[in-house]
């Protein structure tokens, strides 16, 4: 959604990647990520306009400044509203940050992703960037994803090791295929990470034990064919055996038993 934001400054755009983030894991952390980044935007603005700041000033204390102001709204030309949401944002951010709020609003999200926006916008229209559009459904879609693709993934890890538990209780698993199942972290330990970061050692465990499945299958294929050689062999060898058998009891074989017995009458 914001990826243009690449294009005018990298510590900006890997701030909004951390807001995303927060998103995904519909995190009350979105509040500081977002504050965050607006704060590199603010101070990105006055560097390119060579607003004097200090290092340690606040988003809120530099918004303050009429001299920011007039960069905003008469240079960039951003509207008054969007100018004065940028600073009631920033109250609201430490407001939250104090209350120690628990549950953040994809209502909310929206209405911050959209300010950031237009206040970007007009600061990119002034370098040529090229831009898309505000998309409020890209929010809707990702907000609290991580968490949908947790449940998802742990089901499939769930699934998998059931499948393997008969292989693993008759010890029909390789040696590098016990080791590799062994390795996976447990249940408690991958509960200890950020959804994030299970997500990813999820996609792992799943990875691994579909490997070890395919493993498992490719054993038990080659112990059947195995056995079906065998079978072929003693079926070759059975009819090997009959024929001659029935050779022997046959033809000449008949007709000087038959001889044998008259001659002895």
């Amino acid at each position: 959604m914001f990826k243009f934001l690449g294009n005018i400054d990298i510590r900006l755009y890997e701030r909004y990647l951390t807001v995303e983030r927060n998103i995904k894991a519909a995190s009350n952390s979105f509040y500081d990520a977002y504050l965050d980044m607006q704060e590199q935007f603010v101070k990105l603005v006055c560097e390119r306009f060579a607003i004097d700041i200090s290092v340690h000033e606040s988003c809120g204390a530099i918004l303050k400044k009429e001299s920011v102001k007039d960069i905003f709204t008469k240079k960039l030309n951003i509207d008054d509203h969007i100018y004065n949401k940028m600073q009631d944002y920033t109250l609201k951010v430490n407001a939250h940050k104090h209350k120690g709020e628990k549950h953040i609003q994809i209502e909310t999200i929206v209405s911050y992703m959209r300010v950031m926006y237009y206040a970007v916008v007009s600061f990119v229209k002034n370098i040529a960037v090229e831009i898309n559009e505000f998309d409020a459904q890209y929010f809707i879609d990702i907000f609290g994803c991580y968490e949908k693709e947790n449940i998802s993934l742990k089901e499939q890890v769930l699934g998998l090791k059931e499948e393997l538990r008969d292989s693993l209780v008759q010890h029909k698993l390789k040696d590098s295929d016990l080791e590799a199942f062994r390795s996976l972290f447990s249940q408690s330990e991958i509960e200890k990470m950020s959804l994030e970061d299970q997500n990813r050692e999820l996609h792992k465990q799943v990875s691994k034990l579909k490997d070890i499945k395919i493993s498992s299958m490719e054993e038990k294929l080659n112990k059947a064919l195995d056995m079906l050689v065998n079978l072929n062999d003693e079926i070759q060898e059975n009819r090997v055996a009959t024929d001659a058998v029935y050779r022997s009891i046959t033809g000449e074989d008949i007709k000087n038993a038959i001889k044998r017995i008259k001659d002895n009458k």
